[in-house]
């Protein structure tokens, strides 16, 4: 018989030629059911010779697995983002699973979409790093048909499903206590939300669970130790950033520190320090919550919560990979510890008197 190598035969093909069933081909191809070694051996050998190329969808339908699952995030620049994502797929990777990835640019039509393209593809199951604590249907739709789900850094209301993150209320109030420790009485917090600062004041609901957390330390903290502290919203952009900033620095009550909610925010605010001819840690302090590999680098390096992103996406992975396979885990809260990271960026102002300029 002649084999012709062109990359259209097809499993029936390869069934004839190794002398099996359609069936034994597709499970010897598929990796799943019983097939023993010299029946697997022959069927691989004749998709080799025919230069067969498998249906991944094909095979999902066969074997109920597409050894895929869908990640979801809201900005794959976002270094955090980054990090979590390489993690997740040396994860699934490791156990046989392909990832496929969609960035939402925080748009939680494209987040449904998404979620819905993969469902369509259907991956085994999801993580998602929602844009919104409170649109959320899609993302019980996914719950309710029975697909692993896993909540990565963001934590929607309402959906019971395993998340993964960090305690962002803890380690803002960390970072709060510590500037207050070091003297600081006037602190901002910037943040990339289209709230203003009143709303945010008053508590008004925010998408994200992440930045509701930081800002409710921020508040609560400041008034437990009777300090001003003020929040600046809109921080859309490095350049918005940078003029939000600018603005900030020109104001005669302005704060000895700010603390920037991403490391997206804390380099714009960086430049924006040094474009006014001030330096960092002498005229004003910086603290991110959010660290990056530039932090450490910079002149001065700067304080910085450092959050464990890689083991974070890995974790995620696990947690999905032990749904699929219905391993567990027990717990549907997966929490995992981040590190307050002390460099040169903060003055201590403790015991220097504070002179208030006379307007």
């Amino acid at each position: 018989m002649e084999l012709k190598r062109n990359g259209t035969a097809t499993l029936m093909d390869v069934a004839r030629v190794a002398g099996v069933s359609r069936s034994t081909a597709a499970r010897a191809l598929g990796g799943y059911g019983a097939v023993s070694p010299e029946l697997q051996a022959m069927v691989s050998a004749a998709a080799e010779a025919l230069g067969y190329r498998s249906n991944a969808l094909a095979r999902s339908v066969s074997s109920g697995r597409s050894h895929t699952i869908g990640v979801v995030v809201s900005d794959i620049e976002n270094p955090h983002f980054a990090r979590a994502v390489r993690g997740m797929t040396d994860a699934a990777k490791a156990a046989g699973f392909d990832v496929i990835l969609a960035n939402t640019d925080e748009n939680i039509d494209a987040e449904r979409a998404a979620v819905q393209v993969f469902l369509d593809k259907r991956v085994d199951g999801l993580i998602v790093a929602s844009t919104s604590r409170s649109d959320s249907g899609h993302l019980l739709d996914v719950v309710g048909m029975g697909r692993p789900l896993v909540l990565f850094d963001r934590r929607p209301d309402n959906v019971d499903s395993d998340w993964v993150g960090t305690d962002c209320y803890a380690d803002a109030k960390t970072v709060m206590e510590y500037l207050i420790s070091k003297g600081h009485r006037n602190i901002a917090f910037l943040s990339a939300t289209t709230k203003t600062p009143e709303e945010l004041e008053a508590g008004h609901p925010l998408p994200i669970s992440t930045i509701a957390d930081r800002v409710r330390a921020v508040r609560e903290s400041a008034r437990a130790a009777g300090v001003r502290y003020e929040f600046i919203s809109d921080a859309m952009s490095p350049q918005k950033t940078h003029v939000i900033v600018a603005s900030l620095l020109n104001r005669r009550d302005r704060p000895s520190a700010i603390i920037a909610s991403y490391s997206k925010l804390a380099l714009p605010a960086f430049q924006a320090i040094r474009a006014a001819g001030l330096t960092v840690p002498e005229d004003i302090s910086l603290v991110c919550l959010d660290d990056a590999d530039w932090m450490t680098v910079s002149c001065p390096e700067v304080h910085a919560i450092s959050n464990p992103a890689y083991e974070m996406g890995m974790k995620a992975a696990e947690v999905l990979l032990g749904r699929i396979d219905g391993s567990g885990p027990e717990f549907k809260d997966h929490l995992l510890p981040a590190t307050f990271t002390q460099r040169a960026s903060v003055s201590d102002l403790a015991g220097v008197a504070v002179v208030t300029p006379i307007a």
